[in-house]
């Protein structure tokens, strides 16, 4: 079990490095494009403007949750830097991981109910008519993705704490949360 849950975590995060790195290489070749019709040819490409937005939100919110994924994301920890104890740096962490995951819950769910109404309610791109559920469900990936992230963060947080080590971990890493997994199947045994 924990090793399918590892080599589903590696996969996914591999998955998001791939989706990252071609909608960047699609962002560069658009507006590499759009530079060079404009200021060498002295035209524009109807419509390639929605072409790029739709990648550049993909890589957006993937890359998001991707940082979240790492803890890479912008983050205040000010009053950590001042608190000595170890113990007490870890309960603040756990409440800010508590609390950042009941955002991130409420997030997921308007970003569901975006994604219901786009769907109940179609529009497209003036230009190609492409769908705009495309984009919705790129919020929508991305706010499931980081709310999962923090899910995990929580329950590092608390394996911790609870194990008496408070010290912050760099990432959510695959032998990481695995050994999280670990820990927690020992406990219902």
């Amino acid at each position: 079990m924990t090793t399918f849950l590892a080599s589903g975590a590696k996969g996914l995060i591999s998955a998001q490095r791939w989706i990252m790195f071609v909608c960047c290489a699609c962002v560069i070749i658009g507006l590499f494009a759009q530079v060079i019709l404009r200021y060498v040819f002295e035209t524009t490409m109807l419509g390639l403007s929605e072409l790029i937005l739709i990648p550049t939100l993909w890589m957006y919110f993937i890359g998001a949750s991707y940082a979240s994924a790492q803890r890479t994301h912008v983050s205040a920890d000010v009053l950590q830097s001042y608190i000595p104890n170890r113990r007490v740096k870890g309960v603040i962490r756990t409440v800010v991981a508590v609390i950042s995951l009941a955002i991130g819950l409420i997030l997921s769910w308007w970003a569901f109910l975006y994604v219901e109404h786009g769907l109940a309610r179609p529009k497209s791109t003036s230009v190609y008519e492409i769908p705009l559920i495309t984009v919705q469900v790129a919020v929508l990936v991305g706010f499931v993705l980081m709310t999962f992230y923090t899910a995990v963060n929580l329950y590092s947080e608390i394996t911790d704490l609870r194990a008496g080590s408070a010290e912050q971990s760099e990432a959510v890493d695959v032998e990481v949360s695995a050994e999280g997994i670990n820990a927690f199947e020992e406990k219902e045994s």
